[in-house]
């Protein structure tokens, strides 16, 4: 026999009260010319705790003013990854909210949608964070709606308030570096293939000004002709053996380890005759060993500023206005980085 969840009629019929003094109680909304006595409210949560009772989210949230949810949209496509900066994002982006103690609760949509569904959940939300990017109905329902949002590493529309990245100064960064260390055959890796098909902005940003810098310093582009995921002892053959590439500038911290690896394969001594660095977080680089020379992308910078903008827009939107704040990126330098060999 299928069992049925409790209600709040059952709540209320147990109690011995209506079901509108149960669902004040239970969401604490006394005064106003009502109240119950104490004993009352006391045996309205020790019936509803005994039952086991939940209220029905999207029901609830129809009726809420404000529901005191975030929501935040992407991850499917940005938390699939390990490792990768927006796992950090989401964590910072908790801990600020958690922190403000103004009782709001973060979803997180792991579900994958087509480009055409709307990515909204069910039920009312205060606010949303979107990773990267979201689909055209979803950005549609957030304006239509009228819903604060914050975009963190892409494009808002206008109008819109996001925290982005600054790629194309991390990419100087991470050729000066190795340029001032006496590097002058240097290489770039782009990312696997599936995701140069996605566009985000950081694929362009990072290779075109990696070509311009290197053009600027009067050195020739390498930029590698094979997925580096596919056959990276292939990839380094050319690179190294064949191109004389002395350091590689990686697109991300999983090509970086596969460079590693393959390296290590191939007798390829790093740094003594290969420097290799990527873009990447504190938080990925705590785990990888030897210890990769990376650009900061400022991940938990990101998650933090994107939910103070964020609780500023729910609760003082006369004051707001919109924004898009570009956070520089550093240069954190390891164990994989040091001068090319002398022959």
């Amino acid at each position: 026999m299928k069992s049925t969840a409790p209600s709040l009629s059952d709540v209320a019929a147990q109690a011995g009260v209506s079901k509108s003094t149960v669902s004040r109680i239970l969401n604490n909304r006394l005064g106003n010319g009502f109240s119950v006595k104490e004993e009352v409210r006391q045996r309205v949560l020790e019936i509803a705790r005994k039952l086991n009772y939940r209220p029905n989210l999207i029901a609830k949230s129809l009726t809420m003013r404000s529901t005191k949810m975030i929501h935040i949209i992407g991850g499917n496509h940005a938390l699939s990854q390990l490792g990768n900066i927006y796992q950090t994002v989401v964590n910072h982006i908790t801990e600020v909210i958690d922190s403000q103690g103004q009782g709001f609760d973060v979803t997180v949509d792991m579900s994958k949608h087509g480009p055409d569904e709307s990515e909204m959940p069910a039920w009312k939300i205060d606010g949303a964070v979107i990773l990267a990017r979201c689909t055209e109905p979803t950005m549609d329902e957030i304006l239509q709606l009228g819903i604060p949002y914050v975009v963190i590493n892409g494009p808002a529309p206008t109008g819109g308030t996001s925290v982005v990245p600054d790629d194309v100064q991390g990419t100087r960064l991470a050729l000066k570096h190795l340029t001032e260390l006496g590097h002058r055959k240097i290489a770039y890796t782009p990312p696997p293939r599936k995701y140069m098909m996605v566009g985000h902005s950081s694929i362009a940003d990072r290779q075109e000004t990696y070509i311009a810098q290197m053009k600027k310093n009067g050195l020739e582009p390498i930029i590698s002709p094979h997925d580096v995921l596919d056959d990276t002892e292939k990839l380094l053959r050319d690179l190294v053996f064949e191109r004389k590439a002395t350091a590689i500038l990686a697109y991300g911290h999983m090509e970086a380890l596969n460079l590693l690896q393959a390296a290590h394969s191939l007798e390829i001594p790093v740094p003594e005759r290969l420097s290799v660095m990527c873009f990447c977080d504190h938080y990925a680089n705590r785990i990888m060993s030897p210890g990769l020379t990376f650009i900061d992308l400022g991940s938990a910078q990101m998650g933090t500023l994107a939910a103070q903008l964020l609780l500023e827009q729910i609760t003082q939107p006369e004051k707001q206005k919109p924004k898009r704040v570009v956070l520089d990126e550093t240069l954190c330098v390891r164990s994989t980085t040091a001068p090319p060999p002398s022959n």
